[in-house]
């Protein structure tokens, strides 16, 4: 059912898409919602698979109206952070890596960790990925520059000084000492400290040191000196980088499910760490581009914006994007992809990083965990109602028609279930006729299944083309079952449906988890029914009435019968057709014949 569009304004704003709960299950936003919003429901349109499940789940539509299309980029991230749809692409976690953050607004600033950064004149550094690090740090500045920690207003005076100043850790601002002008002095030390010039607070450190040995404290000399080692450790993890601005790293790569991101952190001309992100629900690389505009409208919501951000693809919206970041930062704010030279090799080595990453996840991911991936998605690009944890997949193997074999395997869990595989032998079809086949082994297993009351599957999968799947749908209908039904062409790998149009075949990417899934079920179905088929003729081969016949052998016999199928053929044939197989003379033809002849005599009477 298509919701009412006609109240839908031709205005900017974010549309809320709704399933039949009631939940939203996608936010978008349109410079024009009225134009956006129906373009989802056009035929034309040519959606991706992913888009045309999003379509048959709408119930509702929502909108919100904003002044600008800025407006709207900024309510859209916000409001797809509160939801989560399922069918946006979305930050898979929010962790948000901590920063130090000097109040400078404030007359007597204090310097600490934070993990979100403010619009509110405090100056910024980091992120840094080792908290511990980087905590053990700003104690340390704080305490050596003895700079006040706590969050209470300075009333000079009027205030009673903590412990902190009794044991040389604040020079207390609250008891009226020192001035503000010589409090913030300290701070601006600290601040260099900070901006990467460590040179005169190491000094500083190893005199202390040295003083502490001569005074034999050796304990608090030791601590020291671990101070001096933890210092040097952060700088050594600094990697120089061309020029001195600040800047943002970004590279992202795709296992058609999961977009694994990398950000390098590069300030002052040194890189200062990196963080690893995960968007879900973007599948496949053509996603990539929209995947990283979605991240960067996620990620900067509250986090600092530096005045440059790599990205290794153009992104869409990218103008658009880069007027909202300059906007939230108050200074411009470029967003490009470098081609070459210093800014270049480190996106590639950001690149390298990402897929790292995502091999790292890949080899971390069980079978089980893996399945439940393929299974969901395979939920989704079939629109089916529930995930289909059960699957029964068919195939049928025969040589010329004889000893035709249908197989049925079944997956429970997106993982063989190898003791409820079954094999039926074909009983009412004689020749060559594939659809026949299959349409008798449906018939035959959920015919049973009724009888039985036993459970049906979720799914149905047959190896093979629109006309095996046709078959196989007559045999379901004719018992009255509504069982989802696909088939899985070899060809191409592409999905067909029962349906008829432009919905009977469904694309699905190389590496999509969905795809390799059903593939192992069609080639397991596959590998089953030859084996079974296999079986069957060396059966056939290894017991004949041809073993009763002088001169006949297992060579001869294996080839009368690959040569004509089955003994039945080989009695209706003339002794002429019998000399033409190679060993098979003309006498041993008519012995053949009349072996054959007389023995159906004595079976009919």
């Amino acid at each position: 059912m298509v919701p009412d569009l006609s109240k839908i304004p031709d205005s900017p704003g974010v549309y809320l898409m709704k399933g039949a709960s009631g939940d939203v299950i996608y936010v978008g936003k349109a410079i024009s919602l009225s134009r956006r919003v129906r373009s989802y429901f056009q035929a034309s349109a040519g959606h991706t698979p992913k888009t045309k499940v999003l379509v048959r789940q709408i119930e509702d539509i929502e909108v919100i109206l904003t002044d600008t299309e800025i407006d709207a980029l900024v309510l859209e991230a916000n409001l797809i952070k509160k939801y989560r749809p399922r069918y946006n692409v979305r930050l898979k976690d929010d962790k948000r890596y901590p920063y130090v953050k000097v109040t400078v607004n404030e007359s007597f600033p204090r310097i600490f960790l934070t993990r979100r950064r403010l619009m509110d004149n405090a100056l910024y550094f980091g992120p840094y990925t080792n908290s511990r690090a980087i905590r053990s740090i700003v104690e340390l500045i704080t305490g050596l520059f003895q700079l006040r920690k706590c969050r209470k207003p300075i009333v000079a005076g009027k205030t009673r000084p903590c412990l902190n100043y009794h044991i040389k850790l604040c020079t207390a601002p609250c008891r009226g000492a020192p001035e503000e002008s010589e409090y913030r002095e300290r701070v601006m030390e600290a601040v260099r400290f900070l901006k990467g010039d460590t040179s005169g607070l190491l000094k500083q450190l190893e005199g202390k040191m040295h003083s502490l040995a001569e005074q034999q404290d050796y304990e608090s000399a030791a601590q020291v000196r671990d101070q001096i080692e933890g210092i040097r450790c952060l700088t050594q993890q600094q990697i120089a980088t061309s020029g001195t601005d600040d800047r943002d790293i970004i590279a992202a790569v795709s296992d058609e499910t999961v977009v694994f991101l990398q950000i390098f952190y590069v300030r002052h001309g040194s890189m200062v760490g990196k963080a690893d992100f995960s968007l879900v629900g973007a599948e496949g690389s053509k996603e990539i581009p929209e995947a990283l505009a979605t991240f960067v409208k996620q990620y900067y919501q509250d986090s600092p914006i530096p005045p440059e951000i790599l990205v290794q693809y153009e992104v869409p919206e990218k103008e658009l994007i880069m007027t909202w970041l300059s906007g939230r930062s108050g200074r411009d704010v470029k967003l490009h992809v470098p081609q070459k030279g210093d800014k270049r090799k480190m996106l590639d080595m950001a690149v390298r990083n990402a897929e790292m990453a995502m091999r790292v996840a890949e080899l971390h991911k069980g079978p089980a965990e893996a399945a439940q991936l393929a299974l969901t998605q395979l939920q989704e690009v079939l629109s089916l109602e529930k995930v289909p944890q059960r699957i029964e997949g068919f195939d049928i193997s025969n040589i010329s028609g004889t000893n035709a074999v249908g197989s049925m395997v079944v997956f429970e869990n997106g993982l063989p279930a190898n003791s409820k595989y079954r094999q039926h032998n074909i009983r009412t079809v004689k020749g060559i006729d594939d659809f026949a086949m299959m349409a008798e082994v449906v018939t035959r297993r959920y015919s049973r299944l009724m009888r039985e009351n036993l459970p049906m599957p979720d799914l149905i999968l047959i190896d093979g083309g629109p006309g095996q799947v046709g078959a196989a749908k007559s045999s379901l209908d004719s018992l009255g079952l509504d069982i989802p039904l696909i088939g899985l062409a070899k060809r191409f790998e592409h999905i067909i449906t029962p349906k008829k149009g432009p919905g009977e075949v469904i694309i699905l990417p190389k590496a999509s988890p969905a795809l390799k899934l059903l593939m192992h079920i069609r080639d397991e179905a596959h590998r089953f029914a030859v084996t079974s088929h296999r079986r069957r003729r060396s059966a056939t081969l290894t017991h004949s009435e041809l073993d009763a016949i002088p001169g006949i052998g297992p060579g001869k016999k294996r080839l009368l019968l690959e040569h004509f199928g089955s003994v039945d053929n080989i009695r209706s044939a003339s002794a002429e057709s019998l000399a033409e197989v190679k060993g098979i003379n003309r006498k041993t033809a008519e012995r053949i014949l009349q072996h054959l002849g007389a023995n159906a005599e004595s079976t009919q009477n």
